[in-house]
């Protein structure tokens, strides 16, 4: 388009008056060209957001591994020294072979002779005495079918009274129609091994012989879950004296609507709370306010209400920030390099110390420099243009006794994995049941989970423990311990 002369002023006015008109053109012009860039630079960040979160996976944001691409191989792990072996056995390494079974545990015993030599094939008749035998054993299960016992309750009539008189069940006698190993058999199906309702069903069909409906399991698991809540009561008490604590949660649906599992867990123990929300509430349920020990967890705000020097930030969970700052680029990739380099100096460290190269003191020795290099990379962060990495170095700041209270105290780790490995049969469950319907079946979750992760952690049989459980609750005792007996 050709470019239009400037207008020619014939007096001093009219001079003016264009000079005035092209100054407030220009004005205009300026204004629209700053307005312009500052959208071109709203653009530039919405596409840098959208295309940081198109490559989201595993190792730069709370996504879980299984929702990474299956051609994408991306390293979740912090770095570890490679100790040069190939995998699988070593030379040298002890066979592992598989015992045999003690005389007084074989069932029958079936004796084989040679009817030939197998050397020059004469025939070896009956009366060649035998020298020694090879056992080979095999092992198989029996057709298990259920054991209906029935309880006949007679009625006499009282010979002065001439009134009739039933007798009751006796205390041991379950009022419904199933006992404790099969109620113990239907939770431990549902609660360790994941079967929704139906598969159950067909299980407790292919397995026994045995047909159920969905009430009776439904009934099956409500007495179970209230036959076993004071030991619960008891693992939670247990949770909140221990000297490190790790906490988590993870989404569960009731009803279609959005709720919360949240564990607390020990090396000996898991206590799980399903809860409506993700606050304050729900962690009230979850252990007490004055928690005696260490809290180990993320960067979560309802964990705030705890002292900084009595929690322990999740290391693992920053690495995923750090990443996410790479992969964003820009003034946000160097300083995230920085931050992750850091860490994996830190976790070498750690490392060492697990495998008994050094002791306590040796760590928070060689941890000096390592903090110092963080409190660097830290403070680059904070002054980084990159708003996310502004803020997650603010944050890192106001929680710095948080990073690294594990150098000191014992029992603390730098991440929050105990939590997270203990949250994934629930994670698993949930995915095969697709949550739960009402207040009770969310209890009886919780209830069982903490059962289950209790026991594997305590090497207890859930099975055997469950029907001891259903058992004591049939003449009005409270559960045992969950303890091996």
């Amino acid at each position: 388009m050709a470019t239009m002369p400037p207008p020619v002023a014939k007096t001093l006015s009219e001079a003016n008056e264009i000079i005035a008109r092209l100054h407030a053109e220009n004005e205009a012009l300026r204004a629209e060209n700053a307005a312009l860039r500052a959208r071109v630079a709203e653009l530039e960040a919405r596409l840098a957001e959208l295309e940081a979160r198109v490559g989201q996976n595993s190792t730069n944001s709370s996504r879980p591994p299984s929702s990474d691409a299956p051609w994408s191989k991306p390293k979740r792990k912090p770095p570890e020294e490679s100790s040069g072996r190939k995998p699988g056995g070593q030379p040298g390494h002890p066979p592992h072979v598989r015992e045999p079974v003690p005389p007084e545990q074989v069932a029958r015993t079936r004796d084989v002779f040679p009817d030939k030599c197998g050397i020059c094939g004469l025939e070896l008749p009956p009366d060649v005495a035998a020298l020694d035998a090879y056992e080979h054993q095999v092992t198989d299960l029996p057709e298990i079918r259920p054991e209906v016992t029935g309880v006949r309750l007679w009625r006499k009539r009282c010979p002065r009274c001439r009134g009739f008189t039933r007798a009751r069940l006796p205390a041991d006698v379950p009022k419904g129609a199933f006992g404790p190993r099969l109620k113990a058999t239907v939770t431990a199906l549902t609660a360790k091994y994941g079967l929704s309702r139906r598969e159950l069903i067909e299980a407790i069909k292919d397995l026994f012989g045995m047909e159920l409906s969905v009430g009776a399991v439904q009934a099956i698991c409500e007495e179970v879950s209230e036959a076993v809540a004071p030991a619960v009561a008891q693992v939670k008490a247990e949770v909140e004296k221990s000297a490190a604590v790790n906490a988590d949660e993870t989404g569960w649906r009731q009803k279609g609507e959005m709720h919360w599992l949240w564990t607390a867990a020990t090396p000996d123990a898991a206590f799980f709370v399903l809860a409506p929300d993700r606050g304050h509430a729900a962690l009230d349920t979850l252990f007490s306010r004055t928690l005696e020990g260490v809290l180990m967890s993320d960067r979560w705000v309802a964990y705030e209400r705890f002292e900084v020097e009595k929690r322990q930030l999740c290391h693992a969970h920053l690495r995923r920030d750090f990443q996410a700052a790479i992969d964003r680029g820009g003034q946000a990739k160097p300083v995230g390099q920085r931050l992750l380099d850091e860490s994996n100096r830190m976790f070498k460290l750690w490392h060492a110390f697990t495998r008994a190269e050094m002791d306590r003191s040796a760590l928070a020795a060689a941890m000096e420099p390592v903090k110092a290099a963080w409190e660097d990379a830290v403070l680059a962060a904070i002054e980084s243009s990159d708003r996310k990495l502004a803020a997650l170095g603010a944050d890192l700041w106001n929680h710095w006794d948080a990073l690294w209270t594990f150098v000191a105290a014992d029992g603390v780790e730098p991440t929050n994995n105990e939590a997270e490995r203990t949250l994934r049969p629930a994670v698993t469950w949930r995915k095969c049941c697709f949550g739960t319907q009402s207040d009770r079946g969310s209890q009886f979750v919780a209830r069982m989970m903490t059962v289950v992760q209790t026991a594997r952690r305590r090497g207890v049989n859930p099975l055997d423990w469950l029907e001891r459980a259903c058992r004591a609750s049939l003449i009005g005792l409270a559960p045992p311990p969950i303890f091996s007996t």
